[in-house]
């Protein structure tokens, strides 16, 4: 009798036991099959700290299930949060601007990089260009709404060249390269790596106009305000990034080796570009100063309407930003 006693304990301890393993089991399940966020990133070295942490399992150690969708500009990053294809899009200051004139439903939730080299004007025949007046009647090719088109009337302007009679082509960013080198365009207003792309092809320097420190360019994560997220999980993304830019700082040479690896491509060209990037988690006012100066540059040329314009303080989420740095030392 007793042995049948213990029998039927040591059952219910199994049956307890594999009722707790059970119950873990379908909680860490519940976790992994939970809808991941989505981001829509550009395929850029921009995107580094997005690709990090993802490689370096930043996103898993604060708890998030993160999908990185690529597109090759912020343009069609910030048209697959539009559509709602994605949780979260990477995108310039610029593509912020333009979109602002259209639509109010978004927050920009942080700048992660910025980099003072990364827009040029280049051309297979850039001799001609640098005296700027031939620029009379050249055909430029530059991605509408864009940075590429801010920066091309950046230095109009600068150099008081905004009456020359140029020809204005609008090409998506995969075109500009093949309408360079097919003679469908003379000039055209381009990031990275699309300037390092052009030199493998021609071998030879295609800058038209020194254009550093000309321009900064900032690269930022943004949200529609009708959103599925949390602010846990957004400050925990938060969180993430921070980590992957301080592992940029820190292990320089490994981040370029990885990342030069996820983007599939040549060591040579991530050190063609890298030391033009500053990455860091910021909302400064200085980005906001650049989308206000942007903003005006774009009324002016009439690229947008002027009943249309906001305050930008609307579309800045800096309680989420100032939550995420008081609570960074505590972490």
């Amino acid at each position: 009798m007793i042995k049948v006693l213990n029998m039927f304990i040591l059952a219910f301890m199994l049956i307890g036991i594999a009722s707790c393993d059970l119950g873990t089991s379908k909680s860490l399940n519940a976790s992994a099959l939970k809808d991941p966020i989505k981001i829509a990133v550009s395929g850029t070295p921009l995107s580094a700290p997005f690709f990090i942490a993802q490689q370096q399992g930043y996103f898993r150690a604060n708890g998030l299930n993160v999908e990185l969708v690529r597109f090759d500009s912020g343009v069609k990053c910030f048209d697959a949060l539009k559509n709602k294809q994605v949780d979260l899009a990477t995108a310039s200051e610029t593509v912020v601007m333009f979109n602002s004139f259209k639509q109010t439903n978004f927050s920009v939730l942080a700048s992660f990089v910025e980099s003072d080299n990364d827009l040029k004007l280049l051309s297979l025949t850039p001799q001609k260009y640098q005296q700027l007046d031939n620029l009379a009647h050249a055909r430029i090719g530059i991605v509408k709404d864009s940075a590429s088109e801010f920066f091309l009337d950046s230095l109009l302007i600068m150099y008081n060249k905004t009456q020359q009679p140029i020809e204005r082509i609008y090409l998506t960013a995969e075109q500009l390269i093949p309408a360079l080198l097919n003679n469908e365009v003379d000039i055209i207003s381009a990031w990275e790596p699309l300037s390092y792309l052009l030199t493998q092809k021609v071998h030879v320097n295609t800058n038209v106009i020194s254009s550093r420190g000309l321009y900064h360019l900032s690269f930022n994560l943004i949200e529609l305000k009708e959103t599925r997220l949390s602010t846990t999980e957004k400050l925990a993304l938060l969180k993430s990034i921070n980590d992957a830019t301080d592992y940029i700082h820190t292990h320089p040479e490994l981040a370029q080796t990885k990342i030069s690896r996820v983007l599939d491509i040549d060591p040579s060209q991530l050190s063609y570009s890298w030391n033009d990037y500053s990455f860091r988690l910021s909302l400064s006012n200085a980005l906001f100063s650049n989308i206000q100066t942007q903003s005006q540059w774009a009324i002016d040329n009439k690229l947008v309407s002027e009943d249309n314009s906001i305050d930008f303080r609307l579309i800045f989420d800096r309680k989420l930003f100032e939550k995420f740095i008081s609570l960074e030392a505590g972490w």
